[in-house]
């Protein structure tokens, strides 16, 4: 499979999962042409084989919590579970998204180098910013505007640094992604409270599975070091179990 054939490949795979309205660029898999140029946020976002790291069956545990002042929180957890390795090294897996009332169904796939979680958390988070700033339901497909606005944030004004973490008695070494979709918006008037909300998403292709750590979080209102978040989201892996 050539360079531009693989691009292509997860591009849309991130696509999919991310809905048609923010799909990064997909560059042409039947010529010689260069792909077009993605940030390096984009790159570290999408553009990677995120199950390289995966050679065996296994099931990825993340917790989830979310909390602030805004509106009760509560936690849950997500299980990605790599059924099997195919011959071209992508995988077969199921995501199970929260559990009970709470449980968002996902299609088994059958042939991904994509972690599903992190496209359908950045799904789930704009329908949750349409739900919250449109009490109402007059603008059902506000969350279409949300998820330009974080394509467009990957892709002009997102930022990536190196960072280590701990996990599982060991040090690892990735990236954190970081952006602020809504700060600099000219509609940010519109859903004022919420227009501060900043981004962060640790990966590491060492680690099975990539990512490793999402936080998303909305400053209190009133001013102070100490005053608790608006909102605050906090995914992240917790364990790591093999089959058999």
């Amino acid at each position: 499979m050539t360079t531009i054939e693989s691009l292509h490949r997860l591009v849309l795979s991130a696509a999919l999962l991310f809905s048609t309205v923010v799909a990064l660029p997909v560059p042409a898999a039947e010529d010689d042409s260069p792909p077009p140029e993605f940030s390096e946020a984009e790159t570290r976002m999408w553009l990677t084989n995120q199950l390289a790291a995966i050679e065996a069956p296994m099931t990825l545990r993340y917790t989830f919590e979310k909390s602030g002042t805004l509106e009760p929180g509560f936690e849950d957890e997500i299980r990605l579970v790599v059924e099997r390795i195919n011959e071209d090294d992508s995988k077969a897996i199921s995501l199970y998204f929260f559990t009970g009332e709470r449980r968002f169904p996902v299609p088994p796939v059958d042939s991904t180098n994509v972690n599903l979680v992190l496209g359908k958390y950045l799904e789930g988070d704009v329908y949750e910013m349409n739900r919250l700033t449109d009490p109402n339901g007059t603008a059902r497909e506000r969350w279409r505007y949300f998820m330009r606005r974080i394509k467009f944030a990957l892709s002009e004004s997102a930022t990536v640094e190196p960072r280590s973490f701990e996990f599982d008695g060991r040090q690892w070494n990735g990236y954190e992604v970081s952006f602020s979709p809504y700060v600099n918006d000219p509609h940010r008037d519109e859903f004022e409270r919420l227009a501060n909300k900043t981004y962060s998403v640790i990966v590491s292709d060492e680690l099975p599975g990539y990512l490793y750590r999402i936080e998303t979080r909305v400053p209190a209102e009133a001013e102070g070091e100490n005053a608790a978040p608006l909102l605050r989201e906090v995914l992240q892996l917790e364990a790591i179990e093999t089959a058999g």
